[in-house]
């Protein structure tokens, strides 16, 4: 091998363009929120932090001020430079890649100008336009300006790429609310959009059903340097449905900042054998991780937008966020059409904690084993009634048929109350006949079985010799039996309620465990 040329290497300014595609207002402003704020964190939160934004829908400009503390003339070089940055990767902060603040800027404006006063030093500015970014040369002209406030950072963007709305500073307000929640609970730290302060938004609506309140586990996650990433996992049941609104799924916090909310993707569990597809019946589903560690060690994206799912700290963590994930979606799942009682009807309680030894460990040990689930209606009546059909497979038919009653009753079909009522009558006449024939102890010819068989009252009289019924519910037969002749016999348009199937489905269950000892009770 021999080198026979070098090779020019140094990037064209269309560098900026290709890394500001994906950025929109809300990353574009978070990205220099997250500079401030690591300024504050390298100074040991030494003093109160001001962000203040200004959102101007009249001139159309963006204001940005910060009094974090301010950019060294040796330094200045950082704000233009791609890849440029003076974080340590080891450093516990969010402004990890070096590209952020400058893509930032392009990205929102044609024509920026940045400010900076480094404590008591002289103040400095570097200004960026279309006309530089078309050139080749990578210098930048850096002006001695008027002193601003000690310690502050000034950035003024205008004719911007993309018009501002109200709706856009309206989400906007409610991503910085999310997204710097956790800072915004220190007293000194302050983000103010056009002169009102920022609030935190958490999302911890969480419910607390007995023996399966949410779970916080916390610990270490090893790394080759032998400096641990630190994490909890807080997972659990929300406190409402909220299926169209995004807010269920996994959540992801990087030293305290918002990565990603509402995450549902085959990443973290949500495919078939696992979570389950995205679903309505998972929209109480919440688990939120947190990490707190070297920057290089955090699993973001560079735009800090969503989780890099490659990262080897995700990857180690992985399998046990979705067997938590997967528990707490398999208890709602089993609980649906209870949610009301089973689970909102506990708004207050504990959240357990567990030390977790293990991360890199898939398991459930630590959450309670799942609650039975509960036997569809055509299972449940099959296992009471399983003995009695094995020793009279002539009962069989019969609860089947009750099954089918169920089943019938619970479609949408606008003739469904005609069907059961007769259904349940013919169920009824079967259910005397066969007891009867195999139960009764009588003995019948063939003439005369066919001459009860050809009429009800003689076989309802029949059955009256073996078994004491009240007269009450020979009444109820009666009137449900006359309502199905009028079906049958003279096509008449008689109303059937839901009531009226439901009275004489009651009778029927009663008169099959008389005759069989057939059980429909709720267990």
């Amino acid at each position: 091998m021999r080198q026979i040329d070098t090779i020019e290497a140094t990037p064209t300014k269309r560098l900026f363009y290709s890394i500001i595609a994906d950025y929109d207002l809300n990353r574009s402003i978070c990205e220099l929120i997250d500079n401030a704020l690591d300024i504050w964190v390298r100074g040991r939160k030494a003093r109160p932090i001001n962000i203040e934004l200004v959102l101007d829908l009249r001139q159309q400009t963006i204001r940005i001020i910060d009094n974090a503390g301010g950019l060294e003339r040796e330094k200045m070089t950082i704000i233009v430079g791609p890849g440029q940055t003076d974080i340590d990767p080891n450093e516990e902060l969010i402004g990890f890649f070096g590209v952020g603040s400058k893509r930032a800027v392009v990205a929102l404006s044609q024509d920026i100008k940045i400010i900076t006063r480094h404590n008591s030093e002289h103040t400095y500015m570097v200004s960026i336009d279309e006309r530089w970014l078309q050139i080749d040369s990578w210098e930048l002209p850096l002006y001695e300006v008027d002193d601003i406030q000690e310690g502050s950072t000034i950035i003024e963007l205008h004719r911007l790429r993309e018009e501002l709305t109200e709706e856009l500073i309206s989400n906007l307000r409610a991503h910085l609310s999310a997204t710097y929640a956790f800072f915004l609970v220190y007293p000194d730290v302050r983000i103010i959009l056009n002169g009102e302060a920022i609030t935190p938004i958490f999302y911890n609506d969480w419910s607390y059903p007995p023996d399966f309140e949410p779970r916080r586990l916390y610990g270490e996650i090893p790394t080759d340097e032998g400096i641990p990433v630190r994490i909890e996992v807080l997972a659990g049941l929300s406190s409402e449905s909220s299926p169209t609104g995004g807010d269920y799924g996994f959540y992801f916090y990087c030293n305290d900042r918002l990565i990603a909310r509402g995450l549902r993707s085959y990443e973290v569990g949500f495919t078939k054998g696992k979570i389950g597809s995205p679903h309505p019946k998972l929209a109480l589903l919440k688990v939120i991780i947190s990490l707190k560690g070297a920057a290089k060690h955090m699993p973001w994206n560079s735009s800090k937008s969503g989780v890099y799912y490659n990262h080897p700290i995700f990857l180690k963590i992985r399998d046990f966020i979705v067997n938590i994930g997967t528990q707490y979606a398999s208890l709602e799942r089993r609980w649906v059409g209870e949610w009301p009682e089973k689970i909102f009807s506990y708004p207050t309680g504990t959240i357990i904690e567990e030390h977790v030894t293990d991360f890199t460990e898939a398991t459930t040990s630590y959450l309670p084993s799942l609650p039975k689930t509960r036997l569809r209606y055509i299972d449940k009546i099959k296992q009471q009634n399983k003995k009695i059909g094995e020793e009279k497979p002539w009962t069989v038919g019969l609860y089947e048929g009750m099954i089918a009653v169920d089943l019938i009753f619970k479609q949408k079909l606008q003739s469904k109350n005609r069907i059961c009522l007769v259904v349940l009558d013919s169920i009824l006449e079967i259910s005397m006949k066969e007891y009867l024939i195999n139960d009764s102890g009588a003995s019948y010819n063939t003439k005369s079985w066919s001459t009860i068989c050809n009429s009800r009252t003689l076989i309802q009289n029949e059955l009256k010799k073996y078994k004491r019924i009240s007269k009450s519910i020979w009444r109820k037969i009666d009137y449900y039996y006359k309502l199905r002749c009028k079906l049958i016999h003279e096509i008449a348009n008689v109303e059937i309620s839901d009531e009226d199937v439901m009275n004489y489905k009651t009778v029927v269950e009663y008169m099959l465990n008389k005759l069989f000892k057939l059980q429909f009770k709720e267990k």
